[in-house]
C-alpha cells in the first residue's frame, strides 16, 4: 500500500456505498488485490471499518445509539458496527478492524490460545501508531465509533487474564506478553522510538526536503536530531508543517530527557512482593539516580530490564505485574536513550570500553524479550574470554559468536510475529516493517552498530574483507558452506515450483528450504538447521552459502536480476561482488576438472538376492552389493549397539531390479532395456540442453508413473508380509518409516542426503507396500537426478533398496557431525535438534550446539525457534501440534550418550575415506524418555574444491598468518582502521 500521504481522496457517500455493500457471510475471499482496495477505502472512510454506530448489550441487544440504551439489557457499550467488508476479512482470517472494549481475553488463554490472532491484534496496533490510524483514521472523529476508556479498560482486563494464565509466566512467552504491554493502550500517549520514528516519516511524506533528515532519525538518532528539526523548520519548513514540527522536536526532547525512571524503581521496590527484585529495584534505583554518562544509564537500565525479566514469573498480583512491564518498557527506552547516545561516540572508545557497553547491552536484550537466557549466558561467556590480550584469532571467533545475537533477536520476533506478519502483509505492505521498527526502537540498535564495527576492526586486523558489493562489512554476512560461484542474483519462485529454479542461479531464500533444487549459491535470511539435508548436500558439492543480516538484506535485494559473484572462503570470509569481464580469468583458473563421476561397482553388485534381509544380517561392506549404505550402516549400528537402532529390513537392490523386467506397456519391451534406450537419447541430446530438458522430464514422469503403478508380483508381496509379522507383529499394530537406499548416495565423493523420499510412520501391510514403490519411484524425480546428474555414471544402474524400519516416537531428534562444522575443529560436536520427529534434516529451525568432547562444554548457537513439532500419528502419518518450548532440548545424560556414540563410531569401516582417510560422521537420532535411538550414520563430505581453492584459500592467508598476533584491547578501533 502507498503512503497515507499519497491515498486519493473518495467523496464519502461513495465510499460508504463501496464500503457497505454486503458480502456473503462464509464466501470465499476475493483476490489479495481486492483485499487491499477493501484495505484502502477502510483507511480513506470518514467511518473507517465501521457500517454505524450501536449500542451492544449483555443480554446480546443491539440498539440504536441513543442516551442509556442498555440499561433495561444488563448493561453495555456503544461503539461501530463492522461493516460487511471488516466482517468479511474477519471471518476470512485477518484479525484487524478490532475494537479492544470486546475482545473475549478467553480467546488468548488457556490450553489452546489464539496467539497468532493475539499478534495480528498487536500488529494492527502497531499500524495504527504507523500510519497515523490506519484503517481507523476516519473513525476516530467518527463520534461513538471508539470510546477511549472502554478501548483501555477492554486492553487491562486482556492483559489480566494473560497474567492469571500460570502458561503466560513462562519464559517462552515473555516477549509475546511484553509486547503486549507495549502496544496495547495501557498508557496513554507514550513517547517511545517508534513514535519518534512514525512522526518523522508522516512529515517526510508532506515534505520531501525532510526526508534526509527523516533517514538520520531512522538509521543513527541521538539528542541532538530535536534541535536539527527546529532548524530545518525555521530555515526551510513549510508553514503548514509548522505545529508537526514542533511537536517531533518535542517527542524526540521528552524521549532523551531525564525522566522519573529513578523514582519509579524505588516506587516499585515497596509494591513487589518479590524480596529479590525489591532489593535489586531500590539499588538500581538509587544507581540510576546518580547515573549522569550514558555508559551509566545504559549499564542500570539494561541491568534493571534483565532483573525484571528474571523474577518477572514469581509476581503474584497481576496488577503489580502489568505495572512492572510497563517500568520494563520505560527501562527500555532509558537504554535505547543512552545506546544512541553513545554510538556517536563509540569512535573515541578503545575495544576494551566497547566490549564491556556490549556485555551490558545483551542484559538490556534479554530485558527486553528478544534473545533467551541460554543466549545470554552463551554471550556474556564469550565477551568474558576477551580479556587480557586474546590472540587475533580467538577474537575473532568470540566476536563472530557475539555478533549472532541480531540473527537471535530477528528469529525470535520471527517466532511469535512471523505467521502473521506474512498473513496482514497479504492486505497490508506496512505490516512487513513492523519487525525491523521493533528492532530499530530496542537495545540493539546500539549492540548491532557496536560488534558491527568491532568485527569490522577484527577483520582489518586480521588483513580480512567481508565485502558486499564493494563496501566492507562486517557481522551483516556470516558464512555457512564455502565455495565459489557467479550467476544471476533471484528470489525464489512461488512455492510448489521448483523446477524453474535456474541451475546457474545464486538465490535469496527467507530460509533453508527441505526441497531446493541445485543452483549455483545461497543467500539465506535464517539459516535453518546447519546440519539438513539440503545445507549438506550444498556443502559436499561446493555451493556457497551465506547468511544475509538484516542490514545487509536491502542491498543485495537492490541486485535482484543482476550477475553476481559469490566467494566464501573456508575460514568463513565472504564476498558478495557485481560480476564482470575482472572476474573472467579468476573463474577460467578455478575451472578445475570435475571431481570425478561415481563409477558404480557393478563386478560387486549380487542382485540375486530379492527377498527382504534383517538389518541384523548386514555390514557395511553390504553397501553397493545387495543394498545401499543406508541398510549397511543400520546393520552395523544394530550390530554395535543393538537395539538402541528400532528393528527393520532392508529390500535388496534385486527386488528392483526384478521389477524392471517387467514390460513398460503391454507388448513393449523389458523396463530396463527402455530405460536404457532413453538414457542414451538423453545423453546424446547434450547439445540441445532445452531439447534434454523436455526428453527427461517426459522420461521420468513415465518412469515414476510405471514403478508406482506395477505390481511386483504375488510372492514379492507375500515376502514383505512375512517380514513384516517376524519382525513387527500383527498388522496394523505398528508403524514403520519406508526409506530409499540406492547404490549412489553416502559415497566418498557424493551424499546424496534428503533427495530420495522417506514415508512416514506407515500403518498396515498395504499401505506400507503402497510406500515401497513410491519409494522405487523417488530416486526418478527431476530434483534427485538434477542433483546427482553430473556425479553418477552409467545411470541405468542407479538402484533403490528400501529400508523398512519401526517407527520410533522421539520426544527430540537430531542430528550429530563428528566435528565442528564451521571450523572442521576435530575436539568438538556439532549437535543440531528439534522437537519431535524429523524436523532438523527438513531444515526446520533447530537448535544449535557445539559440544567439546573432552569434557562437555556446550556452546548454544542457536534456539529452536519452530512453532511446530511433528510427532507420531496413531493410525499412520504423522501430526503438528504447538512445541513444548521448555529451555533446551537435550539434558546432560543425553549429550554425554551422544558424546560416547562419537568416540564408538570412528571405527566404522564407512568411515573411511581415500587410502583410508578418517571422515567425520553424520549421524540421525533420537530421545525418548532419555533412551538414545540410531536411525542412520553416514560419512561427513565436504567439497574437495571449495577446500583446496586457491582463491579461497587465498582469502584466508592472511588471517591464518595473524591468527597468533596479540590484540590490544586498550587501542581505538576507527572505521576498520586502528590508531
Amino acid at each position: 500500500m502507498s503512503p497515507s500521504s499519497q491515498r486519493a481522496g473518495l467523496p464519502a457517500l461513495l465510499l460508504c456505498a463501496l464500503l457497505c455493500a454486503p458480502v456473503a457471510s462464509g464466501a470465499e475471499l476475493p483476490a489479495p488485490e481486492t483485499l487491499r482496495q477493501w484495505v484502502e477505502g477502510f483507511v480513506q472512510s470518514p467511518r473507517g471499518p465501521f457500517r454505524r454506530v450501536r449500542w451492544f448489550c449483555e443480554d446480546g441487544s443491539v440498539l440504536p445509539p441513543r442516551a442509556f440504551a442498555c440499561n433495561d439489557h444488563g448493561g453495555g457499550i456503544q461503539h461501530g458496527e463492522w461493516n460487511h467488508r471488516a466482517r468479511a476479512l474477519r471471518e476470512g482470517g485477518y484479525e484487524i478492524a478490532n475494537v479492544l472494549a470486546e475482545i473475549d481475553p478467553e480467546r488468548f488463554v488457556g490450553d489452546d490460545p489464539e496467539l497468532e490472532a493475539l499478534a495480528q491484534i498487536l500488529i494492527e496496533r502497531f499500524l495504527i501508531a504507523w500510519d497515523d490510524g490506519w484503517i481507523f483514521r476516519g473513525a476516530r472523529s467518527y463520534r461513538g465509533a471508539l470510546q477511549v476508556e472502554d478501548e483501555e479498560a477492554g486492553a487491562r482486563r486482556l492483559m489480566l487474564a494473560m497474567l492469571r494464565d500460570p502458561a503466560w509466566l513462562e519464559p517462552e512467552r515473555y516477549l509475546l506478553l511484553r509486547e503486549s504491554a507495549r502496544l496495547l493502550p495501557l498508557q496513554r500517549d507514550p513517547t517511545s522510538a517508534a513514535s519518534v520514528r512514525a512522526q518523522a516519516l508522516r512529515l517526510a511524506e508532506r515534505d520531501p526536503a525532510f526526508e534526509r533528515l527523516r533517514a538520520k532519525i531512522h538509521n543513527v538518532p541521538d539528542p541532538s536530531d530535536a534541535e536539527r528539526v527546529r532548524q530545518h523548520a525555521a530555515a526551510r519548513g513549510l508553514p503548514a508543517l509548522a505545529g508537526d514540527y514542533a511537536g517531533l522536536a518535542k517527542s524526540i526532547d521528552t524521549l532523551y530527557a531525564p525522566g522519573g525512571l529513578p523514582r519509579s524503581a524505588l516506587a516499585m521496590a515497596d509494591v513487589v512482593d518479590v524480596e529479590p527484585m525489591a532489593v535489586a529495584l531500590r539499588g538500581l534505583g538509587e544507581y540510576l539516580a546518580e547515573a549522569k554518562v550514558p555508559e551509566d544509564r545504559l549499564a542500570g537500565a539494561a541491568r534493571l530490564s534483565g532483573l525484571i525479566r528474571k523474577h518477572f514469573a514469581r509476581v503474584g498480583d497481576p496488577t503489580v505485574a502489568i505495572d512492572l512491564l510497563l517500568l520494563s518498557l520505560a527501562v527500555e527506552s532509558e537504554a535505547y536513550a543512552a545506546g544512541t547516545e553513545l554510538i556517536a561516540r563509540l569512535d573515541g572508545l578503545d575495544r576494551r570500553k566497547q566490549l564491556r557497553l556490549l556485555d551490558w547491552s545483551s542484559e538490556g536484550l534479554y530485558g527486553a524479550g528478544l534473545i533467551g537466557l541460554r543466549q545470554l549466558a552463551g554471550l556474556k561467556a564469550s565477551l568474558s574470554g576477551l580479556d587480557g590480550k586474546p590472540r587475533l584469532g580467538t577474537y575473532r571467533r568470540e566476536l563472530d559468536y557475539v555478533a549472532r545475537a541480531p540473527g537471535w533477536a530477528d528469529r525470535q520476533l520471527a517466532l511469535h510475529f512471523g505467521e502473521a506478519v506474512a498473513r496482514l502483509a497479504t492486505i497490508e505492505d506496512q505490516a512487513l516493517l513492523f519487525t525491523q521498527d521493533r528492532l530499530r526502537g530496542s537495545p540493539l540498535l546500539f549492540y548491532g552498530q557496536t560488534v558491527d564495527g568491532l568485527v569490522r576492526d577484527a577483520h582489518q586486523l586480521a588483513r580480512v574483507r567481508h565485502e558486499l558489493f564493494g563496501q566492507r562489512v562486517g557481522s551483516s554476512l556470516r558464512a555457512l558452506n564455502p565455495g565459489l560461484a557467479r550467476g544471476v542474483l533471484h528470489l525464489p519462485p512461488p512455492r510448489g515450483e521448483p523446477q524453474r529454479f535456474d541451475p546457474e542461479g545464486i538465490y535469496v531464500l527467507p530460509e533453508t528450504t527441505a526441497d531446493l533444487p541445485p543452483v549455483a549459491g545461497i543467500l539465506t535470511r535464517g539459516e535453518g538447521s546447519v546440519l539438513s539435508h539440503v545445507q549438506l548436500l550444498a556443502r559436499n558439492l561446493g555451493i556457497p552459502n551465506v547468511v544475509v543480516g538484516r542490514s545487509a538484506k536491502d542491498e543485495v535485494l537492490g541486485r535482484l536480476g543482476s550477475r553476481v559473484v559469490l566467494a566464501v572462503s573456508p575460514g568463513g570470509v565472504v564476498q558478495l561482488a557485481d560480476d564482470g569481464p575482472e572476474w573472467d580469468e579468476r573463474f577460467e583458473r578455478e575451472a578445475a576438472p570435475p571431481e570425478g563421476l561415481l563409477e558404480l561397482d557393478l563386478v560387486k553388485l549380487d542382485l540375486s538376492a530379492t527377498a527382504p534381509i534383517p538389518l541384523s544380517e548386514l555390514r557395511s561392506d553390504d553397501s553397493g552389493r545387495t543394498v545401499g549404505p543406508k541398510g549397511a550402516n543400520l546393520g552395523e549400528l544394530r550390530h554395535h549397539f543393538g537395539d538402541a537402532v528400532p528393528d527393520g529390513f532392508v529390500i535388496p537392490f534385486g527386488a528392483f531390479r526384478r521389477l524392471l523386467d517387467q514390460p513398460i506397456e503391454p507388448g513393449g519391451p523389458p523396463a530396463f532395456q527402455w530405460m536404457k534406450v532413453h538414457y542414451d537419447a538423453i545423453g546424446r541430446a547434450g547439445g540441445d540442453p532445452e531439447t534434454q530438458k523436455v526428453l527427461r522430464s517426459r522420461f521420468l514422469e513415465r518412469l515414476r508413473r510405471w514403478i508406482e503403478r506395477t505390481d511386483p508380483g504375488p510372492v514379492f508381496r507375500a515376502q514383505v508380509r512375512t517380514a513384516l509379522r517376524d519382525h513387527f507383529g500383527p498388522d496394523g499394530r505398528y508403524g514403520v518409516f519406508v526409506r530409499s537406499d540406492t547404490n549412489v548416495e553416502d559415497l566418498p565423493g557424493f551424499t546424496g542426503a534428503g533427495l530420495n523420499l522417506t514415508v512416514p510412520n506407515v500403518v498396515g501391510s498395504d499401505a506400507i507396500l503402497r510406500a515401497i514403490r513410491r519409494v522405487w519411484a523417488s530416486p526418478f524425480t527431476e530434483r534427485a537426478v538434477a542433483w546427482r546428474q553430473d556425479h553418477v555414471d552409467r545411470p541405468e544402474y542407479v538402484l533403490p533398496a528400501v529400508v523398512v524400519q519401526r517407527a520410533f516416537p522421539a520426544e527430540v531428534s537430531g542430528v550429530l557431525v563428528t566435528t565442528d562444522v564451521e571450523s572442521g575443529a576435530p575436539g568438538w560436536l556439532t549437535i543440531a535438534v528439534s522437537e519431535g520427529v524429523g524436523g532438523v534434516v527438513e531444515g526446520q529451525q533447530a537448535e544449535s550446539l557445539r559440544v567439546r568432547r573432552s569434557d562437555g562444554q556446550v556452546r548454544l548457537l542457536e534456539e529452536a525457534t519452530a512453532s511446530e513439532r511433528k510427532l507420531l500419528a496413531p493410525f499412520g502419518g504423522v501430526r503438528s501440534e504447538p512445541v513444548r518450548g521448555r529451555g533446551a532440548l537435550l539434558s546432560d545424560p543425553e549429550i554425554l550418550q551422544l558424546r560416547e556414540l562419537a568416540d564408538a563410531v570412528e571405527s566404522f569401516p564407512a568411515l573411511r575415506g581415500p587410502g583410508g582417510r578418517p571422515l567425520p560422521a553424520d549421524v540421525e537420532f533420537g530421545f525418548r524418555r532419555g533412551r538414545l535411538a540410531l536411525f542412520q550414520i553416514r560419512p561427513f563430505l565436504e567439497s574437495r574444491r571449495a577446500q583446496h581453492s586457491a582463491y579461497l584459500r587465498e582469502l584466508d592467508a592472511s588471517a591464518r598468518a595473524r591468527n597468533d598476533r596479540p590484540v590490544r584491547l586498550d587501542a581505538i578501533p576507527i572505521r576498520g582502521r586502528t590508531r
